[in-house]
């Protein structure tokens, strides 16, 4: 049997009409908090998250969509798609070369996203 430690809940003064005043103030702008939210809801995809952690594989090399393509059991429009959103979302980066579009991730990206969390 797993145990988890519960948080602590400490007693609060209820005001008139029973309600509590707020214990804990947001701290991000809105600006932020849209960003993140954009990032969180495109890593939120099980092909992204997928595609993200093959482009992690193989960082700091570049992959090309002809590379990433057998990997999954999609179409070729529908990867396309899902890069875009990636790179919307400045999760991923993309590079052309020639007739060639290559994908990498943007570390400080996913850093920014790793610190908020913890």
């Amino acid at each position: 049997m797993v145990t988890i430690e519960l948080p602590v809940l400490s007693p609060r003064e209820r005001g008139a009409g029973g309600c509590c005043g707020p214990v804990a103030v947001p701290e991000l702008e809105r600006r932020e908090a849209v960003e993140l939210a954009a990032a969180f809801k495109a890593l939120g995809d099980p092909t992204r998250l997928l595609i993200v952690d093959a482009l992690r594989a193989s960082a700091p090399e570049a992959l090309c969509q002809c590379e990433l393509l057998p990997l999954f059991e999609i179409s070729q429009p529908a990867l396309a798609k899902h890069l875009k959103v990636l790179v919307g979302a400045g999760v991923i980066g993309t590079e052309r070369r020639g007739l060639w579009a290559y994908y990498f991730l943007l570390p400080d990206r996913l850093k920014e996203l790793y610190s908020w969390l913890s």
